[in-house]
């Protein structure tokens, strides 16, 4: 065992925080889905909900991310600054949007959901759940966003 990282007790999250979070992801798939393989008129539409929610999920788990390293008795302030600078990256990622082809912007997002879950898969003093949890918003959000992209690549 790392002395730096002790060993999480595994716990399960509740029914409850699973069913929210599950729906929480579902505009991704839908929007993918819309963006990709829909109707010509809601090509464009769906892609905007893709983006627009894959910004507002950063943002949400760098506030998590944030709350997590606020009830420490000395936050580091590393970890702070990160958590902000993920909802940064998502709003100029998206700010690019019209800008950049829409490759780049879908293909920015996946790089900040990476970076994302490699950073709290790092943190630690957080719940056993939390990296499941954070795996599984970013899995969803990631493959959505590849499937927009090999569409975008081949339009």
């Amino acid at each position: 065992m790392d002395e730096a990282r002790p060993e999480r007790r595994m716990e399960s999250a509740p029914a409850a925080l699973w069913m929210i979070a599950l729906a929480a992801m579902a505009p991704f798939p839908v929007a993918a889905l819309l963006y990709s393989f829909g109707p010509p008129e809601l090509a464009r539409p769906g892609l905007t909900v893709l983006l627009s929610w894959a910004a507002l999920v950063v943002a949400f788990l760098g506030g998590v991310r944030w709350g997590l390293e606020t009830r420490e008795a000395a936050p580091r302030w590393y970890r702070l600054a990160f958590s902000a600078l993920t909802a940064t990256a998502a709003l100029l990622v998206l700010l690019g949007r019209g800008r950049l082809p829409d490759v780049w912007i879908l293909g920015g997002f996946l790089a900040v959901f990476l970076v994302q879950w490699l950073f709290d898969h790092q943190t630690p003093d957080t719940p056993a759940r939390y990296p499941t949890l954070s795996t599984a918003i970013a899995a969803g959000a990631c493959v959505s966003l590849g499937l927009a992209l090999e569409r975008a690549l081949n339009a």
